[in-house]
């Protein structure tokens, strides 16, 4: 099996799916891996790693994606890069196709391509085990931020979220209590912020307080607790998330308005398309913006701003599923019940229901296209 990795076009993306420490256990296991020049650079691994680890190095993308079974990446190909989807392949990485272009849906119809977002590789009832540690870094980087834009240095109000002796910390309210809003939470409460999440799910809640104890207050999402505690912060952090689907656009301009002038509002959910309608997609090199008296920061890929670490954490999680997918892909998808809740499209074929909104093809049953393999 080969497998290919392409350097990533999409703005202030460093991170790579495949490290060199990956590419070594591929090739030992005795599979191709093909780098495009510079592929890992934006994440600290240059080609010589990659050559050392055994993979072959070449100059151009398409060449990476001509000789590849599988094509590893980590966001859907932008427009300028339709021609990587080539005749009968297959596409592994964060594809985020409910929120794809036409144009890559028709690509995928035409080229009988396959597709496994990463996003949606599920284990049991609801265990995401690739998109739950970039998530968990996406929240603890989001915390980071927050607290060098409260600093005067940061252009914010010179606050420290910790506070000091005789000085209450800041407020942080984390709208959204999965992965990513748990983990901006129990990093904002080892900084010594006071801390409020807010979660409509009765479960997230007490899985959250199970998982970091009484440290943080939580509340139910409800229209109340939003406006009172969106009065009170000092930091906002939307952290939220339906699978597969656009974010919800659960603020609007007028809860912005209630906010604090100088508060800082931080949209995790960008990626999805925010979940306020203020939001808007910002660049490390331009973070913020103000509404309504209120900072916002809507950078996307929060886990590229530590492209090393979230490199390691991606290829960690997604190598074992990279072995199941090495024995051919139809035998993988017939044994694991992971990675069929992943396929989007098979050989062109629509397969998810959660896609048929969002695709211009029939639905199509998996299940007799690859029918699973007997337990």
């Amino acid at each position: 099996m080969e497998f290919g990795l392409v350097r990533e076009t999409t703005p202030q993306e460093r991170r790579v799916p495949l490290t060199p420490e990956g590419a070594r256990a591929l090739v030992a296991a005795g599979h191709g891996v093909l780098v495009e020049n510079g592929a890992g650079l934006g994440s600290g691994f240059n080609d010589t790693e990659y050559l050392a680890a055994g993979a072959q190095v070449v100059l151009a993308s398409r060449e990476v994606a001509a000789r590849a079974d599988i094509l590893l990446k980590v966001h859907a190909p932008l427009a300028t890069e339709l021609a990587l989807v080539g005749s009968g392949s297959t596409l592994v990485g964060f594809l985020h196709l409910a929120s794809a272009p036409a144009a890559l849906h028709q690509k995928l119809i035409a080229q009988r391509a396959t597709t496994l977002s990463c996003e949606l590789v599920r284990e049991g009832p609801d265990e995401y085990p690739i998109l739950e540690p970039l998530s968990a870094l996406g929240g603890r980087v989001a915390v980071t931020l927050a607290a060098f834009h409260l600093t005067s240095p940061g252009n914010g109000p010179g606050l420290l979220l910790g506070g000091a002796s005789g000085v209450p910390p800041s407020l942080v309210l984390v709208i959204g209590g999965g992965t990513a809003g748990q983990a901006a939470a129990a990093e904002a409460a080892a900084l010594g912020a006071q801390v409020v999440v807010l979660d409509r799910d009765p479960r997230k809640l007490q899985r959250l307080e199970r998982a970091i104890g009484r440290v943080v207050v939580t509340a139910t999402a409800s229209e109340f607790h939003l406006s009172r505690y969106l009065e009170q912060a000092d930091v906002v952090i939307g952290a939220v998330a339906v699978r597969g689907e656009p974010a919800p656009k659960v603020l609007r301009r007028q809860h912005i308005r209630l906010m604090k002038e100088g508060c800082l509002f931080i949209d995790m959910s960008i990626d999805e398309g925010g979940c306020s309608e203020t939001s808007r997609a910002t660049t490390p090199e331009a973070p913020s913006y103000e509404v309504e008296g209120v900072r916002h920061i809507c950078i996307p890929n929060l886990p590229s701003e530590v492209a090393r670490t979230a490199s390691r954490a991606l290829g960690n999680s997604l190598l074992p599923y990279l072995f199941e997918l090495s024995r051919g892909v139809d035998a993988a998808l017939a044994r694991s019940d992971a990675l069929r809740q992943a396929c989007g499209y098979h050989a062109g074929h629509l397969v998810s229901r959660s896609l048929q909104r969002y695709a211009p093809a029939p639905l199509q049953d998996l299940d007799v296209l690859v029918p699973r393999e007997p337990v």
